[in-house]
């Protein structure tokens, strides 16, 4: 039997022989590690970019804190230089934002983060000045105005009742704690003082905003609760001791004793002055909110109230006072219809 052999024309026909292309063993290896020292360089580049956009703001250390989360929240959800990030990107982002339940006040604070990073950017030459920011397309959403925090009469009663009980340990510490805070500082700004910031009459308030120093004057009574709480110390000696260089606020708990009060325990403190004095929501802020009120309705003119309270604008100075501000409003216009008859309501003391 012969067999016949098929062609060359025959075997490119119907059986195309393939080009046959010799690939490394590791070539996508290669690649692959490639591909993520890219990544790991855009990552690198735009989290340098955020700390010297921290660096060069001097925000304060809270707000660097927020921003730098902001911002890194935003750059793992958007795999992208900050330049190639579009209002589109932003529009998504803010819906994301919605849809995870946040607050409209959360969701304004993220968009405002990156619209302060943008127009750093811009500012640093980082940014073309012939394009339009990615930030300018996005607006706020819509926030109820807030309501006044400041704490009533009945329940500062209340706070000072139970902290005039001698037998808490830390009685005496918290007297004089309450008693700064209801001048207007910040928690932040408490926990930060040191013996050698009291001259026994004003305190140096370091700001934790705006990187400025304020005198702040006391009342007698807060005078008072500060100098028995120093002379508590005095008395107790060791690593009590009231040195000029030391915290004026330290802690009393066994594994904490004798360090700064920082502001969670300074928090935890006021919870639980607000758990045992029945007081529904009470936050260290809210004194400051108080002290606000407390001055508007005594007259102080708001430039002397804003350098009391270490702020700078109209606008945030507003939302300290605007319980007493709508309760002025109110007044005037009751004068105003001759129907203000009675009315004894006096400042309330600090």
């Amino acid at each position: 039997m012969k067999l016949s052999l098929p062609s060359m024309s025959d075997l490119s026909d119907s059986n195309p022989i393939l080009p046959i292309v010799i690939v490394p063993l590791d070539g996508g290896r290669q690649q692959e590690q490639l591909r993520q020292e890219q990544k790991d360089t855009l990552a690198d580049l735009r989290h340098w970019q955020i700390e010297e956009f921290l660096r060069q703001t001097g925000k304060a250390e809270n707000t660097q804190r927020s921003y730098r989360q902001q911002l890194k929240k935003f750059a793992c959800w958007c795999n992208k230089s900050w330049l190639d990030v579009t209002a589109s990107d932003l529009g998504k982002y803010r819906t994301q934002l919605k849809q995870q339940g946040l607050k409209p006040t959360t969701i304004n604070h993220a968009l405002d983060t990156l619209r302060s990073f943008y127009q750093w950017l811009r500012r640093s030459n980082g940014y073309p000045v012939n394009q339009p920011l990615p930030t300018d397309a996005i607006g706020k959403e819509r926030v109820e105005e807030p309501q006044a925090l400041d704490i009533d009469k009945d329940d500062m009663a209340e706070i000072w009742h139970f902290l005039d009980d001698r037998q808490r340990p830390t009685g005496i510490r918290d007297r004089a704690i309450v008693a700064i805070l209801s001048h207007g500082l910040r928690a932040s700004e408490l926990s930060a003082l040191d013996v050698k910031h009291w001259n026994g009459k004003r305190l140096l308030v370091h700001r934790s905003k705006g990187q400025n120093v304020s005198e702040v004057p006391l009342s007698r009574e807060a005078r008072q609760h500060l100098e028995a709480y120093l002379e508590w110390r005095r008395s107790v000696g060791g690593i009590f001791t009231p040195t000029s260089d030391r915290p004026m606020f330290l802690c009393q708990d066994p594994k904490h004793c004798g360090e700064r009060l920082g502001y969670n325990g300074l928090y935890k403190m006021v919870k639980k002055l607000a758990a045992t004095a029945t007081i529904e929501e009470l936050k260290p802020h809210h004194f400051r909110h108080s002290f606000g009120n407390t001055i508007t309705r005594a007259g102080v003119d708001p430039l002397y109230g804003k350098e009391l309270m270490g702020i700078k604008t109209d606008k945030v100075y507003r939302r300290y006072t605007q319980g007493s501000l709508k309760l002025a409003a109110a007044q005037a216009y009751l004068r105003a219809i001759g129907e203000d008859e009675g009315n004894n309501e006096q400042p309330e003391e600090n």
